[in-house]
């Protein structure tokens, strides 16, 4: 097969295959990578782990009470209760990452095991152990990086007997053969060519390699490209990485959630006391000190704009040193949101896409680095000098005391707004845990970040951010030179005492399907102008240092046809969050500046990040537009260049108008809200525009006669496969759940024991995954849970099929037609039938967790 990619349809299917230069990264393993950094998702979890040092003691912040235990083996245990309507997270966590491959030709096993331990045991076998996880429609994952490897499980809490039964018979008995172990590896290789697709996995991989030279940090979490090749080779070398590293003495086990504490822990001492101990430690080499700064410039098969980082080698945690702590600091001081840095190269210049920065934790010490895209390749050396204008100032003088104060308070409260269910708090804990061994250090650190002065962080600066211990990389394309009124709408309330945050969601009767012809992409521009744009009174800057203390956020999602306004802000700082969202909604200010930038970040999204960085996306889009060809759903809700081109800001200014009407809106409130909020938002509410939009039929699409098939050819070495079909379904009808019995049994989003997933990943080791659908899963590349806020009168049963090897490509579209076709031919047995409906009977629990969600 030729390379290539495209709609396919087939027998009233559409099928679009898309040719990858590599594969797109995902949220998941290895770290599944977010498209910045590897380490960006553990940037994230390090703003969580920062935010929970928001008191000189845990007990004053942390509510939930946690009980520590050390078995006789050196299994620790920690339980904490909290409430939560019988849903529990039960997490393994591994004090083993990609830091502990010493050897050569090895690298990428820590990871590797994160997959094989999916394989099953003696007693349970793979299959078996994942029938009992279906049963128990548990969310289920696992994840490595550097200094970690963590399995979890969220639950109901009558499931945690089996649950503590079949972890801990899996992590003292695994067993696999060898077949198992080159058909997980071939998989592992695919999930490495995926990531090699992202401009940012590129980059990382290459910059980690020459900043260091000894220490195992010099390769990413997945691996050197030419061990991972020679894995199939190492079957007898993983047997002896099992037997090192998975022993009780380097395993924490934390449950959290709505269960019996005695009880459970009973249960884990008696499931998991003969686990004999036997950890071998590692001998990691040490990284020699750095005296030069290092360069280099990283060459990308793909389209895009380039890439700058400025990395530095950092430190390990250390609780009790000040000044770690004070340069850890910087990154929210210097290159934040709020930072005088972003204002200018974000908001005021508009000369990058974005500005961002990761000075986390580790247990060596590792990169910190500050990282943008450059909209311009001649100004890369410009913005780089920029960068170290910035370092240059923090050297010279102490920051300012109110803005290190808000920093603190940021911490705060982004840390008390994330403990809102068993799996955010676990989630807020597991690296302290997988660093330390224990949230101990917690009481330390917070001491010690209360200590920091703004003379602290200037000495940072000058210790840490020095060219010397500097590596500066920018990636770039091939060939690319660098230079008490009442509304209209009954109101949807879900008030939770408990919850410590406040929701407010204003839901409006416009999406993309009102896009005037020749202007797609206007209710999108329009929704970003709210977001992402001053008011009246404020620029946006503005706005956003009177959030950050507050860490209160409002964004607003546009579908075909719906947008809908999302608050969100701890309740003890909405009333401060209040005012400034109806500031947002209600005196838009529609500056000319906002509408250029915005416009231009949507262009160069179509332009620069959909059609040449994440073909995923493309084509289903493809499919999307092929499918509904002339009704207003052909179109993506972003819209089209030359839509995007014709929309004025007077445009903008008269759809706000005509669609953001109090008759148009629905107010969703939810969480711990004062009950006098209702009042004042719908009095408020009535400052919006008059009038009631004329409604836009559903759309029809055309029969699809045949089969049909549309190629989008680009150079790369995999494909990847959307295909599908209109589905005139809806939700509360009898249809609808039994084809979402169908669908889910073909392909749940994310579940390693659907059909399809069976048939082309885990029995032939083909791709990353395999999925269908009967609502719409926008950017499902970046989700687990199928998301809110995209209702729609048509829908598509689609499948995906993740990118496959390019000659590969016709043999998995054979697989999936065969498959779905056998589906539609023979339906389901009774027994599957069963097991299937059980499923997703407890798996709705997982989706939509937190109370802004519902």
């Amino acid at each position: 097969m030729t390379s290539c990619s495209g709609i396919f349809i087939i027998g009233g299917f559409h099928a679009v295959l898309m040719r990858f230069p590599v594969a797109r990264p995902g949220p998941a393993h290895s770290g599944g990578v977010h498209p910045t950094m590897r380490r960006v998702t553990l940037s994230l979890l390090g703003a969580l782990i920062m935010t929970l040092l928001a008191s000189p003691a845990v007990a004053e912040v942390f509510p939930y009470e946690v009980h520590r235990t050390v078995l006789d083996n050196q299994l620790k245990v920690l339980l904490i209760p909290m409430p939560s309507e019988g849903v529990v997270t039960y997490w393994s966590i591994v004090r083993t990452g990609s830091r502990d491959e010493v050897e050569d030709g090895v690298t990428g096993f820590a990871h590797f095991f994160e997959h094989m331990m999916f394989r099953g045991s003696e007693k349970y076998p793979g299959s078996v152990y994942d029938d009992i996880v279906t049963s128990m429609g548990a969310d289920a994952n696992a994840f490595t990086s550097d200094d970690l490897t963590c399995y979890y499980l969220n639950i109901t809490n009558v499931d945690l007997p089996k649950v503590i039964d079949i972890e801990s018979d899996r992590f003292q008995n695994l067993q696999y053969s060898e077949g198992d172990f080159k058909t997980e590896a071939g998989a592992v290789y695919g999930e490495f060519r995926k990531n090699r697709t992202s401009p940012f996995f590129t980059l990382f991989e290459a910059t980690t390699n020459v900043a260091f030279d000894k220490h195992t940090y010099k390769h990413t979490t997945i691996g050197f490209e030419e061990d991972i090749e020679k894995m199939p080779e190492q079957f007898n070398y993983s047997k002896t990485f099992f037997d090192r590293f998975y022993r009780p003495e380097n395993v924490v086990i934390m449950v959290v959630g709505d269960f019996d504490k005695d009880e459970t822990l009973n249960l884990i001492k008696q499931h998991y006391g003969d686990w004999k101990p036997g950890y071998q430690a590692p001998d990691i080499p040490i990284e020699p000190e750095q005296t030069a700064q290092r360069r280099l410039k990283v060459p990308f098969e793909g389209r895009t704009l380039p890439i700058l980082a400025v990395n530095f080698k950092g430190d390990r945690l250390k609780g009790d040193d000040v000044i770690m702590a004070a340069a850890t600091l910087i990154e929210p001081l210097a290159f934040g949101e709020t930072s005088a840095l972003y204002k200018k190269l974000v908001l005021d210049e508009q000369r990058v896409q974005f500005l961002g920065a990761d000075f986390g934790y580790s247990r060596d010490p590792g990169l910190w680095s500050v990282f943008t895209m450059v909209k311009d390749p001649s100004d890369v050396t410009g913005i780089e000098n920029e960068i170290w204008s910035t370092i240059a100032e923090m050297q010279s003088k102490p920051v300012d005391q109110a803005r290190l104060d808000a920093v603190r308070s940021n911490m705060k409260y982004g840390f008390l707004s994330g403990l809102s269910t068993p799996q955010r708090t676990a989630q807020s804990l597991f690296r302290f845990i997988a660093l330390t061994g224990d949230m101990s250090i917690v009481d330390e650190l917070w001491s010690t970040y209360e200590k920091v002065t703004p003379e602290d962080v200037q000495r940072a600066a000058n210790f840490y951010l020095t060219r010397a211990r500097s590596t500066v990389s920018v990636l770039h394309s091939e060939g690319m030179e660098i230079t008490e009124p009442k509304l209209a709408k009954v109101p949807v309330l879900m008030p939770v005492a408990a919850d410590p945050n406040v929701a407010i969601k204003l839901w409006f009767e416009t999406g993309s399907q009102d896009d005037p012809e020749g202007k797609e992409g206007l209710a999108a521009l329009t929704a970003s102008m709210i977001s992402e744009g001053g008011t009246k009174d404020r620029p946006y800057d503005a706005i956003l240092e009177d959030l950050f203390p507050l860490s209160a956020s409002y964004d607003v999602s546009v579908d075909k046809e719906m947008t809908v306004v999302n608050g969100l802000a701890h309740r003890d700082v909405a009333g401060s969050f209040y005012p400034l969202l109806m500031d947002a909604v209600l005196t838009p200010g529609f500056r000319e500046d906002d509408f250029d930038r915005l416009k231009s970040v949507a262009i160069d999204t179509l332009e620069k990040q959909l059609r040449y960085s994440s073909d995923e996306e493309l084509g289903k889009a493809i499919l999307f537009g092929q499918v509904f060809q002339g009704t207003p759903y052909a179109h993506l809700d972003l819209g089209t260049v030359e839509g995007l081109n014709a929309i004025t800001l007077d445009d903008v200014k008269k759809f706000y108008a005509d669609h953001y009407t109090r008759e148009s809106v629905t107010v969703g409130l939810g969480g711990a809200y004062d009950e006098l909020l209702l009042g004042k938002l719908e009095a408020d509410l009535q400052r919006l525009p008059e009038g009631t939009p004329l409604p836009t039929a559903a759309p029809e699409p055309a029969t699809i006669a045949g089969r049909q098939v549309v190629i989008v050819e680009k150079p790369g070495e995999s494909t990847a496969i959307s295909m599908g079909y209109p589905i005139d379904v809806h939700r509360g009808s009898e249809e609808f759940y039994a084809l979402w019995v169908a669908s889910s049994w073909l392909g749940e989003h994310r579940n390693s024991v659907s059909h399809l997933y069976q048939v082309i990943r885990e029995a032939r080791g083909m791709n990353y995954g395999d999925y269908a659908y009967i609502e719409a899963f926008p950017q499902g590349g970046h989700r687990n849970m199928p998301p809110t806020g995209v209702g729609r009168r048509q829908q598509l049963f689609e499948v995906w099929i993740r990118p496959v090897p390019d000659q590969q490509a016709v043999f998995a579209l054979r697989a999936a037609l065969r498959e779905v076709q056998a589906l539609a031919e023979n339906g389901l047995t009774k027994e599957q039938f069963e097991t299937q409906r059980a499923f997703l009977k407890k798996y709705v629990y997982q989706f939509a967790t937190t109370t802004s969600q519902r």
